[in-house]
């Protein structure tokens, strides 16, 4: 039998990890980078991806003296590229497999 271990962040858990202020946490959430479960910062729960993002978009913010909505746009566009290497991979491997005569 296998389970599943979830791992949520509380607000206090996820600054410590990702190094950052609440204020700034509280900016980011506002732009929609991370999405927490919960109304208010209190309440506010986070996934475990969330410090890895958090690290990223304030290294975007801060290096490239991006913007917060250019901040989000990155990171969206950086996903998309991840994904779309991801399948372009699995579809060379599947091209291979018909072209191994």
């Amino acid at each position: 039998m296998s389970s599943t271990l979830i791992v949520q962040l509380d607000m206090r858990t996820l600054c410590q990890e990702a190094n950052v202020s609440a204020d700034w946490v509280i900016e980011i959430v506002e732009h929609g980078i991370v999405e927490p479960s919960g109304r208010t910062p209190e309440e506010w729960v986070f996934d475990d991806r969330a410090p890895v993002t958090l690290k990223r978009a304030v290294k975007l913010h801060q290096e490239l003296e991006l913007e917060w909505e250019g901040v989000a746009l990155a990171l969206e566009l950086l996903e998309e590229v991840q994904q779309l290497r991801s399948e372009n991979s699995m579809l060379k491997q599947r091209l291979g497999r018909f072209t191994q005569i």
